[in-house]
């Protein structure tokens, strides 16, 4: 079974800017997060900070959810 073609999947450039962003809030919370709680005394608040990377992760699938829906199906040549 053949795939798309990168043609085909070609995703819009605000998309790309979002996944960016939310990668970098992803990581800095999550690496926040585990620093925190290697500390020792401040569970709840590095378990905060975990929880604060998975709104990231959140809107990243809304944007290219979105994304898809707005190029639709295409019909073949």
């Amino acid at each position: 079974m053949a795939g798309p073609t990168p043609e085909e999947r070609r995703v819009p450039p605000y998309v790309a800017l979002i996944r960016i962003g939310a990668v970098l809030g992803m990581s800095f919370f999550a690496a926040g997060g585990i620093l925190i709680l290697l500390i020792g005394d401040y569970y709840w608040q590095g378990l905060a900070s975990l929880a604060l990377a998975t709104p990231f992760f959140a809107v990243m699938r809304l944007a290219e959810r979105l994304a898809e829906r707005t190029q639709g199906p295409e019909s073949p040549p």
